[in-house]
């Protein structure tokens, strides 16, 4: 997926507030840069951390940039989550992603299907299935971990996904590591205790897990290879 916008490189200088960081351009301009929560991503806007930001071309928007990238050192990750489903989608299409390399259609899901958690159905002739995308971040000793935090809306999507499960469809959390240093994609029981139990929870009614990682660079990113996902004992 092509970003389709020219990126700036900037350093953040400090965090002013949950969705805003301050960031300083090349001409030592510093300037107010809208970024998603930090609780989805632990420890990536440290002071100093490299950048890539984009104008915001709304002239609704009162902040005038938005963060796509951060690198603090250990390679670049996309922390911009509006491009997820289309890069879902270029997958599904150049028949990249191995586990749904058997529907032929894919349909986003739309408000009248009361699915609202749930991002795509993808079918053939004799099966449906329902996927969420999961973009995560948390890193440990080379691998991505999750999970760090089961919300609300994920407990509203593990809803949703019973009620498909009920009527005979198949169901996949599609976890995409939009990072270019890790390998391999880790559940942990010890980050988040309760959230652990509920995803394993999950998982025995009928749920599935998968990871794909991403390359990764400033014109675009791209799902490509699927990650192995190891299980902390």
């Amino acid at each position: 997926m092509d970003f389709n916008t020219d990126l700036i490189r900037a350093e953040v200088v400090g965090r002013y507030k949950r969705l805003i960081v301050d960031v300083k351009l090349r001409d030592d301009t510093v300037v107010p840069a809208f970024c998603s929560d930090d609780n989805l991503f632990p420890n990536l806007y440290v002071k100093g951390a490299e950048v890539w930001i984009a104008k915001i071309k709304s002239k609704f928007r009162k902040l005038r940039y938005e963060i796509y990238m951060v690198n603090k050192g250990d390679g670049l990750v996309m922390v911009n989550q509006r491009g997820n489903p289309k890069m879902f989608v270029e997958a599904f299409k150049n028949r990249v992603m191995e586990d749904f390399v058997q529907y032929s259609k894919i349909r986003h899901m739309v408000l009248a299907d009361n699915l609202p958690h749930l991002d795509f159905e993808l079918s053939n002739q004799d099966e449906k299935c329902y996927v969420s995308l999961r973009p995560i971040y948390n890193k440990q000793d080379g691998r991505a971990v999750f999970p760090s935090k089961v919300n609300f809306l994920d407990m509203e999507m593990f809803e949703e996904m019973r009620r498909v499960r009920a009527l005979g469809h198949r169901t996949v959390v599609v976890l995409i590591v939009p990072r270019i240093d890790c390998l391999e994609t880790k559940f942990s029981w010890t980050i988040d205790p309760t959230s652990a139990a509920k995803i394993f929870e999950e998982a025995k009614s009928g749920l599935e897990f998968v990871s794909y990682g991403c390359n990764l660079d400033k014109k675009s990113i791209t799902i490509t290879n699927k990650m192995d996902i190891v299980v902390n004992k």
